[in-house]
């Protein structure tokens, strides 16, 4: 028989709410980057930890000398600032550092992306900012970290203003493929490249409902203020399949071994926020939620019914939903009951 699900996974499914608090957690409480070398390929998790450490120190604002922590000495005003995030070379200025960035479009901005503003009028503002994250769903509020002006210190604070005439940029020796935060975690975790999940394929990009995934050869990783969990094979094609999180939410656990069907038959399960995923090579994968859930969870699950062959269909003002030896039913009027096939 399956172990009954830990406590943390015995929850009510509902939508996920992800919280901004939750999310600059994941920029700052994951373990250290890898250190890369100066002007070479970055992460944008290194990029984060390094920019992270003067806010940290609440470094002042100067024209004047430089600031030296682990991360070397770099002038301390908002262009040295985003040097020394990117492990540059020198402290660049705001019009050198269009020479080691490119344009991006504002709905690609990403952690650890500048945003840069280098006017020719002297009058003008004359600034960079690294970007952290939206501050709102409209993606009209940047949450930045900077050194802005003499009598102040390196902070993240939000642009409530938007984006004010400043140019989205992505250093150019920026990795975007490298994992970092939570989501970097799991997949060390589960052996990284000797993982299951291969190698990744694109970068750390928000999800359908308030998340964060990121996709590797195999599978995703998928992140929520929660934790991160992993996706990948046939669960993985049937959730994608099935509108992924907008129906489902977010995993609550990896993938593990089901029990044993009474036939013999085993498999994989893994629990989302509404629905679990069972699969099995001879049944293929499919979701059992709602009410024939509860009535599969009440009568001893895949060891006494077997494993799913349909998804949930329509019958006669009900639904139900054939498992290799039962088929669930249920209507509004009766609730739910089992025959056998």
């Amino acid at each position: 028989m399956r172990p009954r699900r830990p406590r943390a996974l015995r929850r009510t499914w509902g939508a996920a709410a992800l919280t901004l608090a939750a999310l600059a957690a994941t920029f700052t409480a994951a373990p250290a980057a890898n250190a890369s070398d100066p002007d070479g390929p970055i992460g944008r998790g290194e990029t984060m930890d390094r920019s992270w450490s003067w806010v940290a120190e609440q470094v002042p604002y100067s024209w004047d000398g430089c600031h030296r922590n682990q991360f070397g000495c770099y002038r301390p005003d908002c262009s040295g600032f985003v040097s020394m995030a990117w492990n540059l070379g020198s402290s660049l200025t705001t019009w050198t550092l269009w020479n080691v960035t490119s344009d991006i479009p504002a709905n690609d901005l990403q952690p650890g992306d500048a945003l840069l503003r280098d006017d020719p009028d002297p009058k003008a503002t004359h600034h960079v900012a690294l970007f952290v994250r939206w501050a709102d769903t409209a993606h009209t509020q940047p949450v930045v970290r900077e050194e802005y002006d003499f009598g102040h210190v390196a902070e993240e604070r939000t642009w409530g203003n938007g984006l004010r005439g400043f140019s989205p940029r992505r250093y150019n020796r920026l990795d975007d493929l490298m994992p970092y935060g939570s989501i970097r975690v799991k997949y060390d975790g589960m052996g990284g490249l000797n993982s299951p999940l291969g190698p990744p394929v694109t970068g750390e990009r928000d999800s359908m409902m308030g998340g964060r995934f990121q996709q590797f050869r195999n599978g995703i990783i998928i992140w929520h203020p929660d934790a991160a969990f992993a996706i990948y094979g046939d669960i993985l094609s049937k959730f994608w399949a099935t509108d992924a999180e907008r129906a489902w939410g977010f995993p609550t656990m990896d993938e593990a071994d089901a029990a044993a069907a009474p036939n013999g038959t085993r498999g994989r399960y893994q629990f989302f926020e509404k629905g679990l995923f069972l699969w099995s090579q001879q049944t293929g994968a499919h979701v059992v939620h709602g009410e024939i859930y509860k009535a599969f969870d009440k009568s001893g699950h895949e060891a006494a019914l077997g494993y799913p062959v349909t998804d949930e269909v329509d019958e006669a003002g009900g639904k139900a939903q054939k498992f290799q030896k039962s088929t669930i039913h249920w209507n509004p009027a009766k609730g739910t009951w089992i025959t056998d096939n």
